[in-house]
């Protein structure tokens, strides 16, 4: 309909990424795992690809076209030429499948969620629109034509398609930019890949603060290095230097510094990008020294900051009165602000340091909080058979599992963790607010699934084939006309959640739930069907007897981990010779949930660490500073009978009184800064008054060590030496 109504589509296609595996000759056995994209034949019309080898673009009749990239050619068929030959799936449900290798294209870029190895075409079908909404539907691409203006097409759109179902108030057709898809999607719940805004914003805030920071430490050490070149200055004044020669000379060796600092940054970018590729899991499309642009920018950006950071220490060296500076005094009455900056600096880096440190401590809570809060099933010991259809050897399989030494339970189900909330949903009536709807979750499994589950019965009973009402199936519903199916879909039994119950207001069992086509027996206690990130919703469990697919869980003895997976290899390998076996552990499923939130956590590990460095480094620099004008008052100190800790004393209270005004800054901007990152999850942590009690302290600690380390050496030093310094 698009193509044929609207002259602003010029084309569309199906394009879904998915995860196959091909067994690319007799010898490969189980094949190997590939990125794929399933599409049509209208591919061609909508991405730019160069071909390599074949004619792809030609369909070939009887059998699927397969495209690979180059280099999944040169991994798998280095030595031979791939178009033409026929290689199989190894799958997970419905009959093996062949496919030809019609061609070889360039690699897909990197920087796209269509990231894929290979492509599988099929030819273009038209599939019937029904207008009671029912059929397949999948996510599309569409080429448009160039100035079409997105938001008046899906108004025309949506207009035509309400008319034709005859419903204003149902579903309509959502546009999406494909440049939008990875960060700012809303259809990507189950997309590999997609990024985050927020981890954009937030890593880049970091790496912006460490930079103020470094800024900050080169301002300070520079200052610093001042009082080892009072007398060069001086002597240079007094030979007719003037202030604008002096601030040039002075930006002149900043910008040096910050030369050979980018080159040593370069090189040390250079050695890191493949271990932060294999980091990220693909390689990146751009990088600062590929991008002519990026690089550019960068190098204009670092000249610019080599100025700014360096006009202030050359402002403030070059206008010291010459007779001072050649007798050694840096610091007169008139030098009061320039202190009182320095002092400011160092408040400001270290209050940075314990925003991140802050920041860490609260995502390390969070993260523990997801990965180990009871979600009210019992997670450990439980495998995960990927989706397969079963046929009519489902049932038989799981007795022979059960058999097997180490098996405790096992249960065919429609519904794994990590797997969505349920297989499908439903919009009923909320009984706590009139006019409104409450979506309900339904899980669907055999007979077993809440006990291999482990779920806590609280008040009714289990299923249990005894009970005709427990063991219908979803086919035999499904044939019925729709008054006999109401009536046979609300009579059959489920398990509901105590928030289920409650939400619904559900007090008696045995009784018909109206709306949600069911009869609860049994109230079992709240589990997590979904990710911590999402609130609870009303969910519904209801048994099929022998489910023909569907995924399988099984509960085994703890300690009998290799013995069951050697035991489930070899009895699928009976049962199923032909299809794929994926086996995961449900632990290891539930933790990858918050694979992104586990990254931020050592992401902020190592910048909290680097910041702590760099600013105990800035307070290490204003220490030699102090230490170097005091060396006189130190020998006096000595000499009248002061102790080294009276002196590591006297130098720390005052730059303890700036870690204690960096904490009181810090505290609150963190506070605000965390409460609205959590905002995101639905179950989260309180942040507690420890957690700034503990950044604090990790900061003075840092600041003690550093200070007593300079002081203590400045101390211990011969009063006589001191006493006789310039």
């Amino acid at each position: 309909k698009l193509k044929t109504d609207y002259p602003e589509v010029e084309a569309v296609a199906p394009m879904t990424t998915i995860r196959e595996r091909l067994k690319l000759n007799d010898n490969n056995v189980n094949g190997v795992e590939v990125a794929a994209l399933r599409t049509d034949t209208s591919f061609w019309k909508m991405l730019d690809t160069k071909v390599l080898a074949g004619n792809p673009e030609k369909y070939v009749e009887g059998s699927t076209n397969i495209v690979i990239t180059e280099s999944f050619r040169n991994k798998f068929f280095a030595k031979e030429n791939p178009v033409g030959k026929i290689i199989y799936n190894v799958p997970a449900y419905g009959e093996k499948s062949s496919y030809l290798i019609t061609g070889v294209i360039k690699d897909l870029p990197s920087n796209s969620v269509l990231r894929a190895e290979i492509i599988m075409l099929e030819k273009s079908r038209i599939e019937v629109l029904n207008k009671d909404q029912s059929g397949n539907y999948s996510q599309n691409y569409i080429l448009m034509k160039p100035g079409t203006d997105v938001n008046r097409l899906a108004d025309k759109i949506n207009k035509w398609y309400a008319d034709f179902v005859g419903d204003k108030n149902r579903y309509q057709f959502e546009f999406q930019p494909m440049k939008d898809i990875y960060l700012h999607s809303d259809f990507a719940e189950y997309q590999d890949v997609k990024g985050s805004y927020r981890n954009i914003y937030i890593l880049s805030g970091v790496a912006l603060l460490l930079l103020i920071i470094a800024c900050v430490n080169f301002i300070n050490l520079t200052t610093a290095r001042a009082v080892q070149r009072l007398g060069e200055t001086g002597v240079r004044k007094i030979l007719g230097a003037g202030r604008r020669q002096l601030i040039f000379q002075f930006l002149s060796e900043s910008i040096l510094f910050f030369v050979i600092s980018t080159l040593l940054a370069t090189i040390i970018y250079q050695f890191s990008l493949h271990p932060v590729e294999n980091y990220l899991g693909h390689t990146l499309a751009q990088t600062f020294v590929s991008n002519t642009y990026l690089f550019v920018t960068a190098l204009g950006i670092i000249l610019l900051i080599s100025l700014l950071i360096g006009i202030y220490p050359a402002w403030m060296m070059s206008g010291f009165n010459p007779a001072a500076t050649i007798k050694g005094k840096l610091f007169t009455r008139h030098a009061t602000g320039q202190g009182f900056v320095r002092k400011s600096l160092v408040v400001l880096q270290f209050a940075i340091s314990i925003v991140v440190l802050i920041a860490l401590i609260i995502v390390q809570q969070q993260v523990s909080l997801m990965k180990n809060k009871d979600i009210g099933f019992n997670k450990s010991n439980l495998l995960s058979i990927g989706f397969v259809s079963w046929g009519n050897k489902g049932a038989t399989f799981k007795n022979e599992l059960l058999h097997q030494n180490g098996v405790v339970g096992a249960s065919i189900t429609s519904w794994t963790p990590t797997y969505g909330a349920g297989y499908s949903s439903k919009e009923i009536d909320d009984p706590n607010h009139a006019g409104s709807k409450i979506k309900v979750w339904f899980i669907n499994g055999d007979l077993d699934l809440a006990k291999t589950l482990g779920l806590h019965l609280q008040s009714g009973r289990f299923f249990d084939k005894s009970f005709a009402t427990d063991t219908l199936t979803q086919d035999s519903l499904m044939q019925m006309d729709s008054s006999h199916y109401v009536a046979a879909a609300s009579a059959q039994s489920s398990l509901i959640t105590a928030y289920t119950a409650k939400v619904l207001h559900i007090n008696t069992l045995g009784q018909p739930v109206k709306k949600a086509l069911t009869t609860p027996v049994g109230i079992v206690a709240d589990f997590h069907n979904e990710s911590l990130k999402n609130p609870m919703e009303p969910t519904i469990i209801i048994s099929e007897n022998s489910p023909s697919y569907g995924g399988m869980l099984i509960r085994i003895q703890p300690g009998s981990e290799k013995r069951v997976t050697a035991s489930l290899d070899k009895l699928w390998k009976e049962f199923y010779p032909e299809r794929l076996l994926e086996v995961k552990w449900v632990d290891d499923m539930l933790a990858n949930q918050y694979k992104e939130e586990s990254k931020l956590q050592e992401l902020f590990t190592f910048f909290s660490g680097l910041s702590m460095f760099l600013a105990a480094l800035g307070i290490f620099g204003l220490i030699v500073q102090d230490t170097a004008q005091r060396v006189k008052e130190i020998g006096i100190r000595k000499v009248l009978g002061a102790s080294v800790g009276s002196i590591v004393n006297l130098f720390s209270i005052d730059f303890l009184k700036l870690i204690i005004i960096a904490i009181a800054i810090a505290s609150p901007i963190a506070w605000w800064l965390m409460s609205k990152w959590l905002l995101d999850f639905a179950y989260k942590i309180q942040i507690n008054w420890w957690v700034f009690v503990m950044a604090g302290l990790t900061a003075i600690c840092i600041a003690l060590f550093t200070i007593s380390f300079q002081t203590i050496k400045a101390a211990v030093a011969n009063p006589v030496k001191s006493l006789k310094a310039d």
